[in-house]
């Protein structure tokens, strides 16, 4: 079985193709480098050195209908609208029928509620919705090499807008809860502090369906 965690981050469970392209996930490759970060703190996390390297704006390596399950959290929110569409319809071209797909993102209703309500204020509504590369608690070295270690939000998501994306694909989609889910092994991927204040949606790739993709596509084409 062919299983995808795309946008993979640090979190590369046994059983899945994680995949990533972040500049961590490329250095780490490197020997001497873990050394470097030791000293420097460059990078918060650990990344493995058995990433699968891809950059997920471009086309997918796989082979049409040939990945059984595609897992993506907190990642299609630093894809631009655009790339985010090109993302969902490359996950629908790889996935078998009957394939599952599952996406996890920040709830954008969910920042501007705190907000409305007076939890968060004006002031830190953009840091909230981390669309900056900056942060109060860098240093110098970081704050140069923010752009290259950073990526921020470019398309904030709720769950009806998702819901209408990911079916316009062609799946047939639903909103979940963390861990509900048709994904046998999903508590081995999914990680709790990532479904809070989070959209959630699932989808199955139906063939009947097939149809709603390629008219989707032609429509965007004469678009662009």
């Amino acid at each position: 079985m062919l299983k995808l965690n795309l946008g993979c981050g640090s979190h590369t469970p046994s059983g899945w193709v994680n995949v990533d392209y972040a500049l961590g996930a490329w250095i780490a490759k490197l020997p001497v480098f873990s050394l470097i970060n030791k000293i420097f703190k460059i990078i918060n996390i650990d990344w493995s050195d058995e990433i699968f390297m891809h950059d997920l704006r471009k086309k997918f390596p796989w082979e049409d209908n040939s990945v059984d399950v595609v897992y993506s959290s907190h990642t299609l929110e630093h894809l631009s609208r655009t790339e985010g569409q090109h993302f969902l319809r490359e996950c629908y071209r790889v996935l078998k029928p009957n394939g599952v797909i599952r996406i996890v993102v920040p709830d954008l209703n969910a920042i501007i509620n705190k907000y409305t309500q007076g939890a968060i204020a004006a002031d830190e509504v953009l840091e909230q919705l981390y669309v900056s590369y900056e942060s109060p608690k860098d240093g110098v070295l970081k704050q140069k090499l923010a752009p290259f270690i950073r990526f921020p939000h470019k398309c904030m998501y709720d769950t009806p807008t998702l819901l209408q994306i990911v079916s316009d694909i062609g799946f047939e989609v639903a909103s979940k809860q963390g861990f509900e889910s048709e994904i046998e092994d999903v508590r081995a991927i999914e990680q709790l502090s990532r479904t809070i204040e989070a959209v959630i949606v699932e989808g199955k790739k139906t063939p009947a369906n097939t149809y709603k993709l390629k008219e989707f596509t032609q429509s965007n084409s004469l678009v662009s």
